[in-house]
């Protein structure tokens, strides 16, 4: 993750997944004008900009590329959760 732009994509990337855990937790306990779209959307977004690792038009370097992988998983885990507990 030598490259700047890569640190900032990081860094957008976990906010957005910061803002899933947000919404997913406002959805769950009912505290926001949050609803299941709200959710959907965000895994939508975050989903395409961690798929962003896989895009050969896109040189990223192995570090970013797990780091996004990471990411991903992080999200999964949380939208896994959120779905069984529904």
């Amino acid at each position: 993750m030598e490259k700047n732009w890569e640190q900032r994509l990081i860094a957008i990337v976990e906010q957005e997944l910061a803002q899933l855990e947000w919404l997913i937790n406002a959805e769950k306990t009912g505290e926001e004008d949050t609803e299941q779209g709200d959710v959907d959307s965000q895994i939508a977004r975050l989903g395409g900009l961690t798929d962003l690792g896989h895009d050969d038009g896109l040189p990223v370097s192995e570090t970013t590329k797990a780091k996004l992988n990471q990411i991903n998983e992080t999200a999964s885990r949380a939208v896994r959760t959120w779905l069984s507990n529904r």
